[in-house]
């Protein structure tokens, strides 16, 4: 029970805290507004914990710390892990306190480190499981703001760079959804429904993926032949539609369009978020439970589907308190428009789905940071606030050895008291 609750606490924390990596962008653009985003977010959040959170749970559970290593001392693990959530968690709320998008899974990794040293010693920490999910921290970013850096740069070239914006984004928007709803759907299908009993082989999910890129594709492409946006705000009032408007006039038309490609991408941020981030509540608490009810510890544990839901309400509910962090993130790092909200979103959900299908427990915030300097970096340097980088970074590189130091010294403390 003391577990559970921790757990849930910890899902309160992600919520807090990564709800700017669902919808920071959305907000900072102006596309959403922060009670939307809330309301979208933590939907989102709860399916994608649910129908397609197991398999990473399963890394984070028994992939840093050998369980095997607490056969003949179930009590010591199950008192390592409380300890270990509870310090994760603490760790996360005061970075929320200060406004700064950590990373909650290196928190847990970080947390989970700690509960191996002063419980058992180096020998049972996977130092090689440990270095493939430091690797990838590294890697993530770098990956995110590659791919969020060469999608913005597309739009910027076909659309924001062309004679007739409006006209190129009738063009290239058809495509852009089409590969937003493909990866999608693929990301949903192929091994992401095994909760619900659906496993489609690769072939016939890359079709259905295919064709529903395709369809939705041709839905654009139809309602943009005959989309007249009426009256428009500029900076110099309310104008009506025009065909020979003048390009300024042109880019709010095409932002606005992007807008609506902008949420469809939040909307997948917010799903892959959730299926990878639920893996940090809610793993170590699979454990915990299957050892108090049998006093068994096994290599492998099923993750029974209400802790997948306890953990997917814990996020949907801490999303309401996330608000502060989102402004860190839409709004602090780079000045963001629906054109590189776009791309930053649909990058980073790209890496974490394929990430989480992979079973890396990578970190979203990382990701998100990542592409919104990438598509800030296509503008230059000088449109990078650099203090607040820097700031981001020093709180990651503090997180884990925070939270190591602080398991350590909530463990002993539970231990002292029983």
């Amino acid at each position: 029970i003391a577990v559970g609750i921790v757990g849930f606490y910890m899902a309160w924390n992600i919520g807090a805290n990564d709800l700017a990596n669902a919808m920071g962008t959305s907000v900072g653009s102006k596309v959403l507004t922060v009670r939307n985003a809330i309301i979208l977010a933590a939907v989102l959040n709860l399916f994608g914990a649910v129908l397609v959170g197991t398999q990473v749970t399963e890394t984070v559970r028994k992939g840093i710390v050998d369980p095997l290593a607490y056969v003949t001392t179930p009590d010591t693990f199950m008192y390592g892990v409380f300890a270990a959530l509870l310090a994760a968690g603490l760790c996360v709320t005061v970075a929320t306190h200060y406004q700064l998008p950590v990373s909650t899974t290196h928190a847990v990794v970080g947390a989970m480190v700690g509960f191996g040293l002063i419980t058992k010693g180096l020998s049972v920490i996977k130092i090689k499981t440990l270095s493939g999910i430091v690797l990838s921290w590294v890697i993530s970013p770098v990956a995110g703001g590659i791919i969020a850096f060469l999608i913005f740069q597309i739009i910027k070239k076909s659309v924001l760079d062309s004679d007739q914006p409006l006209k190129s984004t009738r063009r290239i928007m058809p495509y852009m959804v089409f590969m937003v709803c493909a990866t999608l759907v693929l990301s949903l299908i192929y091994k992401g429904l095994k909760n619900l009993g659906l496993d489609f082989p690769l072939s016939t999910a890359l079709l259905i993926a295919i064709s529903s890129g395709i369809f939705t594709g041709l839905i654009t492409h139809l309602l943009l032949r005959y989309y007249k946006p009426g009256a428009t705000v500029t900076s110099k009032g309310v104008r009506e539609y025009d065909e020979n408007m003048d390009k300024g006039g042109q880019y709010v038309i095409v932002e606005k369009l992007f807008g609506y490609l902008q949420i469809l991408s939040a909307c997948y941020v917010a799903f892959a978020h959730g299926a990878n981030d639920v893996a940090n509540a809610i793993g170590p608490v699979a454990a915990v439970v299957h050892v108090a009810h049998t006093g068994i510890i096994d290599t492998t544990i099923p993750v029974p589907i209400e802790l997948l839901l306890l953990g997917g309400v814990g996020i949907a509910v801490g999303c309401a308190c996330g608000y502060k962090v989102m402004k860190t993130v839409g709004e602090r790092i780079t000045e963001i428009t629906p054109t590189r909200g776009f791309s930053a979103e649909f990058s980073t959900a790209t890496t974490v789905l394929v990430c989480s299908k992979l079973g890396m427990p990578v970190s979203t915030t990382h990701v998100l940071v990542g592409s919104v300097i990438g598509v800030g970096f296509a503008r230059g340097i000088k449109a990078l606030n650099l203090n607040v980088i820097k700031n981001i970074l020093i709180s990651w590189v503090l997180t884990l050895p925070a939270a190591a130091i602080l398991t350590m010294i909530i463990y002993n403390v539970v231990v002292y008291f029983i």
